[in-house]
């Protein structure tokens, strides 16, 4: 659904922290996230037993053996999502080849009151309780398996997949080298609607984005997911690319 920064995912993403959306973004994810979810269930089914066996007149060596993994899971796993947050603009620096100052102002522009926000809702809930995407003036940023940035003006097309058993939205920028999948979490039923929501509203904002598979130019077809660097040479040529009838 689009939505603007007046609905409430968007006001409860912005107080989660001073460095911004995109900050927000790369740290909710990763593996060290995991492994504290899984550290606190291994401490909430051995803390008894650590407790039964302190009171019963184990030493304190003895009594913790059982809480031992469940503690190293814990400290693993803060020790990967420090990690990750202290490096989150050099990730981005990494995957969009922008400079640390286009990254700020991605940032900037994130929490500027004109931005737009497609939500949807994850598997099983009842209500939108996730942020699938943002509009900025300038920028597409897409928080799915993994965040996806880019400049709209770069995009060339965009069309929804699923050939493969992971659906997802197939991408070509002039800052790629061929189609990106981009991968987004919601209910499969719900996922091309919601590749489709992007599209229109990335169309919307930029009319010249080709929104489907199938390309045509100089009367030979190709297939956005599987010739990308085809269609991206020929756009670099000048040459003049259309949508299939």
């Amino acid at each position: 659904m689009i939505a603007s920064t007046e609905h409430k995912l968007y006001k409860k993403i912005t107080k989660k922290g001073t460095d911004g959306i995109l900050k927000t973004i790369r740290t909710n994810k990763g593996g060290g996230k995991g492994l504290i979810a899984g550290a606190i269930v291994l401490l909430v089914f051995t803390l008894p037993i650590t407790i039964l066996m302190l009171l019963t007149g184990s030493s304190i060596v003895t009594s913790v053996i059982p809480s031992v993994p469940g503690l190293l899971l814990l400290v693993w796993g803060i020790y990967l999502k420090h990690k990750r947050t202290a490096n989150w603009i050099s990730y981005y620096q990494k995957e969009t080849g922008f400079s640390e100052e286009e990254i700020q102002q991605i940032n900037l522009e994130l929490s500027s009151p004109s931005v737009t926000i497609v939500t949807c809702r994850v598997p099983n809930a009842a209500v939108e309780s996730f942020i699938a995407g943002y509009f900025t003036e300038h920028y597409l940023v897409v928080d799915g398996m993994e965040p996806y940035v880019r400049r709209l003006e770069d995009i060339i097309a965009v069309a929804f997949s699923d050939s493969k058993d992971i659906w997802y939205m197939a991408i070509l920028t002039t800052q790629d080298q061929e189609t990106k999948a981009v991968t987004l979490f919601t209910e499969t039923q719900r996922k091309k609607a919601l590749c489709m929501e992007l599209m229109q509203e990335m169309h919307r904002r930029n009319p010249k984005i080709l929104c489907g598979q199938e390309i045509v130019c100089d009367g030979s077809r190709y297939i956005l997911e599987r010739d990308g660097a085809q269609i991206l040479r020929l756009y670099q040529e000048g040459r003049t690319l259309e949508l299939a009838k």
